[in-house]
């Protein structure tokens, strides 16, 4: 039966170690088929492959123990590898250019191509002897100094284009933005044309004091990450006049021959002149955790993504293992590294849902002040009012309907919570990115060095018969005692066929010694208590063979007292072919056929972990050490890319928190499946992994619905991870992407929320993130999205209150203004009443604690308004019970006094008191969480806040040139009995409605 799959589709499959495919486009093309054979000879997994123009097939043998779907994983990539380069999936917008939640998404700009743009395809093809003569260089000797010289004032520097960073200027004019605070400097420009010039003043006191606590925040958080950021000088090894030198990497120019040597930091894309045992860490580059073999040739494969181009070496990696000769190709913006960052610099990352917010509750609020004054002016004009009394009072409504606390509460409770996470190791960039933190939706997770380590650990070993599990650097038996002699057998090859060190200081193994495999190997050891120098002095090794293109494993040869004996550690296939005998609890013995199967069984069950599995086997050495045989099989350890500490409980706490995870890697799909399972991404249901092959050809509302729906992308490049995170978004949903590497930066950017790795991260992404985790320690994510959460919660209640007691003031103003002339308040009135009474209650909304519910509900609907409807319709009654109260008292006042400072008095006392009052009914209450009267007082910082304010409400009536300012006079007592009565309905009424609201789910919990 054929199984279509990715272009192409198995025809037989029955034998082991034989697979026979169809491919779509190969039939009748012959150059094809030579390119395809080539491709699939380069993974490295096959011993033949014959690709056939007539029938448009391909029939590819490799090792009978290796599984069907492993080679069927390489065949697919081999076969990607010969398509054209596919570009990243644009975003499909709705036709008025909106997301569906309402949202403007970022502005549309030019993206650079492809993981393996031109300039590495082109200088990976062709001889080296082309290359020489491209690049006016000699091979052997390198460059002359004279000719590098010149070339480094034609090519300028080998660095990558630094983004131009916000100058403070420019940080502090951004805090103005937003329109409420325009809106109060605008406020502010009126009351000066109208000669209000304390009024003036006063607001833009208010709009300075919010531009500078924004600024300060920002600006630390800022700096706080710069210093982050590794600004080390590199070094690099050069050949220069035929001289070995060490260079900054600043210098290297195209021409140049570099040497490579493990540890070394890879400085410029390069083409490979030759190389040995070449394994090269592209994970930053790539996302693939596994580091990937290199060696040159001149006919490389028609290859797409940077892992396939097996004989480049690319800027940004570090070389893990072997030495290699390379001719530098590319350097500065022209290297791969660079093409990524600049796909990263064209992403634009959406405004953040609370600064839409806010700006929509600006517009309402500025067509509200706008009704206001039209229906005075209308009134003032049937009345015959002069144009300078109704632009005055026409100034008094504007004053009313500006909320002139809520910029400050929002900037003031934003920074609060960037304080909080900053001491638990989250930084964070830009204050509206707190809220954008609690309003997250979807968390997209990239999965080598933010969910893994991006190192090495042992898993297992099979040593004899007896599986080992490591557990805390212990091996525990599977099962009874295990082989102490086999274990110690393979113990010593381990350490004696093994590059790492051991830091004689502080006696751990030395991290920047040999490759992160070797080193696991190495420690493995440490932690079970060999004597590593005692067995390396006593063996010494007299020759060490690398790995290399046909030949997958290492050899060492050693002398002791019983003469020259030989290690071996490599593919466990290849390593087995050379045993003859094993050792188990009998002893040693021959090994036979049914020993293979079931070694090679235990390999594939090891492999599907999914884990890199090396054998290792030892025995004499014959004359030449190349040509090994008759080794004895000492077992078989397993290594993998271990997860982070507490990355399951973190998963499991998005998963309360109905926050959806959606794994995006660069490693094979079996890998990404494994992962997924292992954190439990589906939640129980089975995963769902999409292979980003599969992208390019799909339909933009498709890959926006698949991608909402699937767990895990597998094989992903920088560009699809754009797409994928994009895509996401366009469903509508508020996206937060993780990552630490250069490929991870343009999803990084684009994201809502970016979140980069602070000690393992690379430059780039903490650059374009605006979350940074300064300790790499994940879970801390989960008490910064509930400080978000919180964060949100509390600015929503606050603008509840100060929308109502504004509201509250435009009905008593309006009021006032049709019943007579000289009734209504002054505009100092209502500038003391939002400036002063407003604001200070408002903070003490918005520093409440979390609720304790905070992350066990679902994120908030990125749909809905930050003010739903029926709390409006709420919000306007209790406006109206609490300019009720102001009324009765104002007219209480007319009757008494007439208009003027004694009336105004009362009516701006009652005013205060009901909207100071009102706050302990603004405040969210737990239905049936316990007693309400003791919740109505757990806000101690709301407490303060009330005492606070009503001593600053004392002052009006106590000082006198404070009374003239405001236009108002001191109250007798009845009057204030009154007034304090009336103010004390508005609350009453409002306590009345909760304890309504919450008595069913009381009495259901009683009951």
């Amino acid at each position: 039966m054929r199984l279509p799959m990715w272009g192409m589709s198995v025809e037989h499959a029955a034998v082991p170690g034989r697979l026979r495919v169809r491919i779509a486009g190969l039939q009748g093309d012959d150059a094809a088929c030579r390119s395809l054979e080539e491709a699939v000879k380069a993974t490295g997994l096959f011993d033949r492959a014959s690709a056939r123009a007539r029938t448009g097939s391909l029939i590819a043998e490799f090792t009978r123990q290796v599984p069907h779907e492993t080679a069927l994983d390489r065949l697919r990539s081999a076969v990607e590898a010969m398509a054209p380069l596919r570009e990243s999936v644009p975003a499909k917008q709705p036709a008025d250019g909106r997301r569906p939640d309402g949202r403007q998404p970022p502005a549309s700009k030019p993206t650079r191509a492809g993981t393996a743009d031109g300039s590495a395809l082109r200088f990976s093809r062709g001889s080296l002897a082309e290359i020489e003569r491209r690049f006016e260089t000699d091979l052997k000797a390198g460059l002359s100094g004279e000719v590098a010289r010149n070339r480094l004032k034609q090519h300028g520097p080998n660095a990558l284009p630094e983004g131009q960073a916000a100058s403070p200027l420019q940080l502090f004019m951004k805090q103005f933005e937003s329109l409420p605070v325009v809106l109060l400097a605008g406020s502010a420009v009126v009351s000066v044309a109208t000669g209000g010039v304390a009024d003036a003043v006063a607001t833009m006191a208010v709009v300075v004091v919010n531009g500078v606590l924004g600024y300060v925040t920002e600006g630390q958080a800022e700096r706080t990450i710069r210093r982050l950021i590794d600004t080390s000088e590199q070094s690099c090894t050069l050949l220069r006049d035929g001289v070995e030198c060490v260079l900054p990497a600043r210098t290297i120019v195209p021409g140049d021959i570099m040497l490579l040597r493990p540890g070394h930091h890879v400085a410029a894309d390069a083409r490979l002149i030759a190389a040995k045992g070449l394994l090269i860490d592209e994970s930053a580059l790539t996302g693939e955790s596994v580091p990937v073999m290199k060696y040159p040739g001149d006919d490389a494969p028609d290859a797409r993504v940077l892992s396939a181009l097996s004989n480049m070496v690319f800027a940004g990696t570090i070389v893990t293992a072997g030495s290699a000769l390379a001719v530098v190709v590319a350097t500065g913006a022209d290297t791969q590294i660079a093409a990524i960052q600049h796909l990263a610099d064209a992403a634009e990352r959406p405004r953040a849902p609370v600064e839409q917010d806010l700006d929509d509750i600006g517009r309402r609020l500025v067509g509200l002040s706008l009704a206001a004054c039209g229906v005075f002016f209308g009134v003032g004009w049937l009345r015959g009012y002069s144009v300078s009394v109704m632009l005055k009072d026409a100034l008094a409504l504007a004053v009313a309907a500006v909320p002139e606390g809520l910029p400050t509460v929002a900037t003031t409770t934003m920074a609060r919570g960037i304080r909080r996470m900053e001491k638990s190791g989250i930084l964070i960039r830009r204050l509206d990115v707190v809220e954008s933190l609690g309003a997250l939706q979807t968390l997209c997770l990239d999965k080598t060095g933010t969910l893994t380590a991006n190192t090495m650990a042992v898993a297992a070993v099979i040593a004899g018969s007896t599986r080992y599990d490591v557990e805390r650097g212990r091996l525990v038996p599977a099962g009874g005692d295990g082989d102490g002699d086999a274990l110690r057998a393979l113990m010593e090859v381990m350490i004696l066929n093994n590059e790492a060190q051991i830091d004689p200081v502080s006696g751990a193994v030395d991290p920047a010694s040999s490759s992160a495999t070797e080193r696991a190997l190495l420690q493995l050891a440490l932690d079970c208590g060999e004597d590593i120098s005692g067995l390396r002095a006593a063996r010494p090794f007299t020759r060490f063979i690398e790995r290399e293109d046909g030949r997958r494993y290492t050899t060492t040869v050693h002398e002791d007292a019983g003469g020259r004996f030989v290690t071996v550690k490599g593919s466990p296939a290849e390593v087995l072919s050379l045993c003859e005998r094993h050792r188990d609890e009998a002893g040693l013995r021959p090994l036979t056929s049914a020993d293979r199967t079931r070694i090679m069984a235990t390999n594939d069950a090891l492999a599907s972990m999914p884990a890199r599995v090396l054998a290792f086997a030892s025995g004499a050495a014959g004359a030449d050490p190349d040509d090994t045989q008759g080794l004895v099989w000492h077992g078989i350890a397993a290594m993998i890319d271990p997860l982070r500490p507490g990355s399951k409980d973190f998963i499991a706490a998005l998963h309360r928190a109905g926050i959806a995870t959606t794994l995006i890697t660069g490693d094979q799909m079996a890998t990404a499946q494994a992962v997924a399972e292992q954190l439990d991404l589906g939640q129980g249901a089975p995963i769902r992994v999409i292979d980003a092959g599969d992208l390019a050809a799909l339909d933009p509302a498709l890959l926006s619905r698949l991608a909402t729906q699937a767990h895990a992308f597998a094989r992903v490049s920088p560009q699809q991870k754009l797409a994928i995170v994009r895509a996401i978004q366009d469903s509508g949903r508020v996206v937060g992407m993780t990552g630490d590497g250069v490929n991870d930066g343009p999803a990084l950017k684009a994201a809502d929320v970016g979140i980069a790795m602070g000690q393992s991260g690379t430059n780039l992404a903490r650059d374009v993130a605006n979350v940074v985790i300064a300790d790499d320690r994940l879970p801390t994510l989960v008490s910064a999205i509930a400080q978000g959460r919180t964060v949100y919660r509390n600015i929503r209640r606050s603008l509840e209150y100060l929308v109502t007691t504004n509201l509250s003031e435009i009905m008593v103003s309006i009021v006032e203004a049709v019943h007579g002339p000289g009734e209504l308040e002054t505009p100092m009135e209502l500038l003391w009443i939002n400036l002063v009474t407003d604001i200070l209650p408002g903070l003490g909304l918005a520093m409440a604690e979390p609720d304790a519910d905070v992350m066990d509900v679902p994120p908030r609907d990125g749909n809905g308004h930050i003010i739903p409807g029926r709390d409006a319709t709420r919000m306007g009654i209790d406006a109206s019970l609490i300019a009720a109260a102001a009324l009765a008292t104002h007219f209480r006042g007319l009757a008494q006094y007439g208009p003027g400072p004694q009336t105004r008095g009362m009516t701006f006392n009652t005013l205060v008191m009901s909207q100071l009052l009102y706050t302990l009914g603004a405040q969210r209450f737990e239905k049936g969480g316990g007693d309400d009267m003791q919740r109505l007082f757990a806000n101690r910082t709301l407490d303060a806040a009330l005492v606070g304010a009503i001593a600053l409400q004392v002052l009006p009536f106590s000082v006198p040139w404070l009374r003239r300012l405001l236009g108002i006079a001191p109250m007798r007592l009845g009057d204030l009995a009154f007034s304090l009565a009336a103010a004390a309905v508005p609350v009453g009424f409002a306590l009345a409605r909760h304890a309504l609201d919450a008595g069913p789910d009381r009495r259901g919990k009683e009951a």
